[in-house]
């Protein structure tokens, strides 16, 4: 029995980024853990270490360590971005999983980073430019055979059922002109035949 095709939601798109690696400061001594995905190291204060974002966020929360966000994810950084994304008709290039990053890290662990709200709007800027230049590239994307835009996994997930009914609709209709056009050359096909008969 096949599996049924869908599109991933933004939950399992979250889900599916918790397995990204990133850097913590240990508060306290732990051993290496092995774990499905990874062995981590022993994590010994005050050295840094790499770890799945969803073992950074659970020891996060027993206040066993400290989150250092990604290099992308400082308010200069996002100034710039948000520049560069109201400027330019090009995306600007982002990390692929850099929407539910941020929104994970915003939630559970705002106290490590500096100017957690100025990061939040300029994240929001940054969603809310990228998804206007998007909407706009649309008709470029269904004029031609394929559009190259740098999107994170996110935002893919967020056009796709839109985009997918968009294209069903335009080959629907395309194959509804077709079939029309089929008919009428089958007719004139016809009438010259009669023609012809008529002829002779």
């Amino acid at each position: 029995m096949a599996l049924p095709s869908h599109h991933l939601t933004p939950q399992e798109v979250a889900f599916i980024c918790e397995s990204e690696l990133i850097t913590i400061v240990p508060r306290q001594r732990l051993g290496s853990l092995n774990l499905i995905s990874i062995d981590t190291r022993p994590l010994v204060p005050p050295q840094r270490a790499d770890v799945p974002l969803w073992l950074a966020v659970f020891l996060r929360k027993q206040k066993r360590c400290n989150i250092v966000p990604p290099d992308w994810m400082t308010v200069d950084n996002l100034e710039r971005l948000v520049r560069e994304e109201s400027e330019t008709s090009d995306f600007s290039k982002m990390p692929w999983r850099w929407m539910e990053v941020a929104e994970i890290l915003l939630d559970t662990c705002a106290e490590d980073l500096i100017s957690p709200s100025d990061i939040a709007l300029h994240i929001r800027s940054l969603r809310e430019l990228r998804q206007a230049k998007i909407r706009a590239s649309m008709p470029e994307a269904i004029n031609s055979a394929y559009i190259k835009i740098n999107l994170g996994l996110m935002e893919i997930c967020e056009v796709q059922p839109w985009v997918s009914k968009v294209m069903d609709g335009l080959r629907k209709i395309e194959g509804e002109a077709g079939s029309a056009a089929a008919r009428k050359r089958r007719e004139e096909g016809e009438d010259e035949d009669e023609d012809m008969e008529e002829e002779y």
